[in-house]
């Protein structure tokens, strides 16, 4: 996607975009560096067909990396959301994967069920953190304190942190949904919705 089209379709974002990263901005395109996002190009978060020996994550080198399963063919029959990107919540709900509580696999996943709604949201709409859809894959330990302090207001988290890795971005745009691509995922609350405080 173009910057001018971003900007044109999301404007605070394409503002973003261009005002953290302007040697990101390289005519009709833009890549995203100086550390975030760079080298590594994932099937599931970017739906580009690229062997695991040149995705630079996995070391080409390594004699291992030719008996990984090609991620194209891993992922090939998994949901999608409109922006192309494997939806792993409903690849969960339909069974095409299954997580364990531990690497050995004994234990149980305990599940928590209950939405944080972030306001510090400018004019977008609010986001809206499911920890449902969290617990089914982690522990509450993946995240807190390290991550997330697990108190009221305790997480001043913004745009530029999360595409710089900190907080959501730990994990979304390496191995989940890139926080660059449809904004709707996340800013999923109406600011007029009713009970929202």
């Amino acid at each position: 996607m173009s910057i001018y089209k971003i900007k044109k379709t999301f404007p605070l974002f394409g503002l973003l975009m261009a005002s953290l990263l302007p040697q990101a901005v390289q005519g009709q395109n833009f890549k995203i560096e100086a550390g975030i996002w760079s080298g590594g190009e994932h099937f599931q978060l970017d739906g580009k067909v690229v062997p695991v020996e040149e995705d630079g994550i996995h070391d080409p080198t390594n004699a291992a990396v030719k008996v990984l399963q090609q991620p194209v063919d891993a992922m090939a029959d998994f949901p999608r959301d409109n922006a192309g990107i494997v939806d792993w919540v409903k690849a969960l709900e339909e069974g095409l994967v299954n997580p364990r509580a531990s690497k050995e696999g004994g234990e149980e996943m305990h599940v928590v069920d209950f939405d944080v709604i972030f306001k510090n949201t400018a004019s977008m709409p609010y986001v809206r953190y499911p920890h449902r859809q969290h617990t089914e894959w982690l522990t509450c330990e993946n995240c807190h304190p390290k991550i997330f302090l697990p108190q009221k207001g305790g997480n001043p988290t913004n745009m530029s942190d999360i595409m710089q890795g900190n907080f959501c971005g730990v994990c979304h745009g390496k191995v989940a949904f890139p926080p660059t691509k449809n904004c709707g995922r996340c800013h999923s609350v109406s600011r007029d919705a009713p009970g929202i405080r």
